[in-house]
């Protein structure tokens, strides 16, 4: 080098913004690896967590099909008419209770009890317990021979007998439905009510001879919507959602299989199976269960209580709340409401009606046959068509769009993780 001459040894502008927009690019590269990463893994912990709240779920939504539930004829009711006499000069001994009325009693009683214990909206158990009826047949005797005189086949010569059946489990209502009273606040919404009530059954659950709740990372816990009342939340942070009947709910994965009859029903004790034809729903009769999905009309079906995650976008796409036909959503509705009872009719019981009384029968049911036959009955098929136009209409767990529904994509399911496995 020549004494004197001055050299440039650093880096020159083009070669800096080289440098710059590689470290760029290769910086995208590993931030969208990391999210992937990330997304990956609040997908897993999202899916192990729906996972343990099927099992326990799943366990106490079985036991009612081994719960004894007595089902007597309150003495007080008939201890007047001993030792009367009817037209006949039939003398009166007593009533008793046949074992097809005792199985629709109880059947009854264990819907009553899911809606109660179960609950996927507050009002499930701050409702009273309904009204449980029933029919009993009279014992009669004749006079000049004492022999015992056969009513059984004569459903008119039956009278109605009230079940006051929760005053034998706990009080005024099961002990368990009294625990979630003290736990509500009174700040409690309904905006996230059915991850709240999800809250509610596991944290008074055992699994394993262990506090179920005890199960959950308390990193998944919180109060969304600072309510008061616990969620359950999944990987992204979102109340993880449950709908004890979700009868709107269509399932892709092919868990519910809607020819297989209410697994509770094991006499077919429902009133759907009293009239021998039963007639395609309508405003005047409410007999058969329909699949909204489908357009399949049938006898009542399995349900299988749902668990769901909203996924990456936060957004359900379901209903659940039951829509009616104007749009309103019934967050608050309530199983037991004289607008949801059953007609007491010859159209809707067949000849059980007889021996009944006149006012409509308290019949819990989870498939909202009521509900439906007084919102649009005639528009069942909602995979046809104008899916989204043809009625506002949604049962618990039904889709809320027509078509491509983007909202649903994400989400993940107790029923898509059992078919997984």
């Amino acid at each position: 080098m020549k004494p004197g001459k001055q050299t440039n040894e650093g880096f020159t502008l083009v070669e800096l913004m080289v440098v710059m927009v590689v470290m760029s690019i290769m910086g995208g590269m590993i931030m969208v690896a990391v999210q992937g990463v990330t997304e990956s893994a609040r997908s897993s912990r999202t899916r192990t967590i729906i996972e343990l709240l099927d099992g326990i779920i799943q366990e106490k939504y079985d036991s009612y099909k081994y719960r004894t539930l007595p089902v007597e004829i309150p003495a007080a009711t008939y201890a007047s008419n001993a030792g009367t006499t009817n037209g006949d000069g039939d003398v009166m001994l007593s009533f008793e209770v046949l074992g097809t009325e005792a199985a629709r009693v109880r059947l009854n009683m264990i819907r009553d009890l899911q809606r109660m214990e179960m609950p996927d909206r507050y009002s499930d158990f701050q409702t009273a317990p309904a009204s449980i009826w029933g029919a009993a047949n009279p014992v009669l005797a004749k006079q000049s021979t004492e022999q015992i005189v056969a009513t059984r086949a004569d459903k008119s010569t039956r009278r109605p007998f009230s079940m006051s059946w929760y005053t034998s489990v706990g009080g005024a209502v099961p002990s368990l439905v009294q625990s979630y009273e003290r736990r509500v606040t009174a700040t409690a919404t309904d905006e996230y009510q059915s991850a709240e009530c999800l809250y509610l059954i596991i944290s008074t659950s055992y699994a394993g001879g262990t506090p179920a709740i005890d199960a959950i990372p308390t990193s998944n816990i919180g109060d969304i919507d600072g309510d008061g009342m616990f969620e359950i939340h999944d990987g992204w942070g979102y109340p993880i959602g449950f709908i004890r009947w979700p009868v709107g709910y269509q399932d892709t994965a092919g868990v519910l299989d809607i020819s297989n009859p209410d697994e509770f029903d094991l006499f077919r004790s429902d009133l759907y199976y009293t009239v021998a034809t039963p007639p395609a729903p309508s405003s005047a009769t409410v007999l058969p269960a329909v699949d909204v999905n489908t357009g399949t009309v049938n006898a009542p079906w399995a349900l299988k209580p749902l668990i769901i995650s909203p996924g990456e976008d936060g957004v359900f796409g379901i209903a659940f709340d039951p829509i009616n036909s104007s749009g309103t959503a019934l967050a608050a509705y309530d199983y037991t409401h004289s607008d949801w009872a059953w007609p007491k009719n010859a159209a809707n019981m067949g000849d059980e009606h007889q021996g009944r009384g006149s006012s409509d029968y308290d019949w819990v049911d989870p498939y909202c046959r009521r509900f439906i036959a007084d919102n649009d009955p005639g528009i069942l098929n909602r995979g046809s068509g104008s899916y989204a136009a043809d009625t506002e209409r949604r049962l618990p767990g039904e889709e809320l769009t027509g078509g491509e529904n983007e909202a649903l994509a994400d989400n993940i399911t107790n029923f898509s993780l059992q078919v997984a496995q």
